[in-house]
């Protein structure tokens, strides 16, 4: 394991455990075996390794459902799996946080900027989904830049942290499938047959 990556591992757990205000990094440099003086020449402050954590389990989340996705022969399956991937990642990470809210005030108070950042990159990972959908003729012609804002502002149950620990992974997994019906459904390309085509 790289030194970086040990870093924010132990970061990650001890923000998780005990929040941001009571974590040190004295804590946090002893939790990753090494020196404080060693971890304060790779983080200059606690606030930026917290940042770097979280852009680092939110980028995790994204290309583990962008690598689902691409594993699919079909969009229909692609959104699905690229939803369903996330939601299982993201629910692991937030049933064991203590200290959610405490650290959710800090982001969402200081830091909106790395949300929509990341929020940007998930819905053009999105959008390259619906466009491959509208290519195989299985989605009707769309925006796919903005429905792929809509699914997403639509999917909000599946991604945030407190419904994510809040509610079991089965069942979010099965609304989460029903609501993708809904999209299908909306989405689809219907089928002409001749007689059809022959009286339009």
């Amino acid at each position: 394991m790289n030194t970086q990556k040990n870093i924010l591992q132990a970061a990650t757990k001890r923000f998780a455990d005990y929040g941001y205000r009571k974590t040190s990094m004295s804590e946090i440099a002893a939790d990753a075996d090494m020196s404080v003086g060693n971890l304060y020449r790779h983080f200059k402050n606690k606030e930026t390794l917290l940042l770097t954590c979280l852009e680092h389990s939110m980028q995790s989340k994204l290309d583990a459902g962008i690598q689902a996705a691409e594993q699919c022969d079909n969009a229909v399956e692609a959104i699905e799996t690229f939803f369903l991937a996330r939601l299982r990642i993201g629910h692991a990470q937030f049933t064991g946080t203590r200290h959610l809210y405490d650290l959710m005030e800090i982001i969402h108070l200081q830091h909106q900027d790395v949300l929509l950042s990341y929020e940007t990159k998930l819905i053009q990972a999105l959008a390259n989904i619906l466009e491959r959908g509208v290519q195989q003729q299985t989605f009707k012609t769309m925006n796919t830049q903005q429905t792929a804002y809509d699914i997403h502002q639509a999917m909000m149950r599946y991604n945030h942290p407190v419904s994510l620990k809040n509610n079991p992974l089965k069942l979010l997994e099965e609304d989460l499938k029903r609501l993708l019906q809904l999209f299908y459904q909306g989405m689809h390309k219907p089928t002409i047959t001749l007689g059809e085509a022959n009286e339009s």
